[in-house]
């Protein structure tokens, strides 16, 4: 016993020190997870609200009405100006959640394959997607053209 008494005598403070010091750690590391959880529902929200915000304009903005149809003659009538830039808001809108999923956030990458699939196969999205995936993140056009089935 004299033995145990002499080495907490001598270790007290270390044995202290390490134990504050993986309680820190521990509480860090707690701290971290939580944050990254609030970080994706935060992002999940935010998606969720650009989506909302992107449809509505479909909706409510007569001009916009060509482009989910599925039977639309873009020679006799090309893409306006009004569904161009909706468009590329929408393929924008889509390239962040092609990058939050691949950072393992919201969506899967299946999901989002199966959206891109449903959406470019009408005919103006996938028009404008054509003339434009040139000028866009490579590696995000080779997921939609994946997801086409063209690549």
């Amino acid at each position: 016993m004299a033995a145990l008494s002499v080495w907490f005598d001598q270790y007290w403070f270390p044995v202290l020190q390490s134990v504050g010091i993986v309680g820190s750690l521990l509480l860090t590391l707690v701290t971290v997870r939580r944050d990254a959880r609030a970080r994706e529902a935060a992002n999940r929200l935010l998606l969720l609200e650009q989506h909302r915000d992107l449809w509505r304009d479909v909706h409510e903005r007569p001009e916009l009405a060509r482009v989910m149809s599925t039977q639309t003659d873009l020679i006799a009538e090309p893409i306006s100006t009004a569904e161009q830039e909706f468009l590329n808001l929408v393929i924008v809108h889509f390239h962040t959640g092609w990058m939050l999923a691949k950072s393992g956030s919201t969506n899967t990458l299946e999901t989002m394959a199966a959206d891109v699939r449903t959406f470019f196969s009408l005919p103006i999205p996938r028009s404008l997607w054509e003339q434009t995936k040139h000028s866009r993140d490579k590696a995000f056009g080779r997921f939609v053209d994946q997801a086409l089935g063209g690549g």
